[in-house]
């Protein structure tokens, strides 16, 4: 691998490899998240994946709620308006939804930063002070 530095067995990548996986993994979905997960070779990509995962999410989330319906028929009342249980239980799906999708944006955006933080004090000099 060169000079590169190992954290738990990954290379740690660059945050242009972070935001290009979760923009690929964002734009083609659930397609994009299994191409960039399963063929990630940093920590960079596979968190980036992970965040697209959850953008993909958010979105699915707001589509849902938009809509006001987890059925393909509609149906509404003589006024346009969603009748029944069915939108209910929509919004709570909805927010469910976009609920995870922060926690795994979050939680890649914070398992990143933990693995540049690991490269950084490997590749720390030691001090003298800290060996005693």
């Amino acid at each position: 691998m060169g000079d590169s530095i190992l954290v738990e067995g990954l290379p740690v990548g660059n945050i242009f490899s972070f935001f290009w996986n979760m923009m690929v993994s964002a734009s083609f979905q659930l397609v994009g998240f299994m191409l960039t997960y399963l063929l990630h070779t940093t920590h960079a990509a596979k968190d980036g994946a992970r965040a697209g995962l959850g953008i993909s999410l958010i979105q699915y989330g707001f589509y849902v709620r938009s809509r006001g319906t987890l059925d393909e028929d509609f149906d509404y009342d003589g006024e346009g308006h969603e009748t029944g249980q069915d939108a209910t239980q929509a919004e709570i799906v909805a927010y469910l939804m976009m609920f995870v999708g922060w926690f795994i944006i979050l939680r890649a955006f914070s398992d990143y930063n933990k693995a540049r933080k690991m490269e950084r004090i490997i590749t720390a000099e030691p001090d003298a002070d800290a060996m005693i």
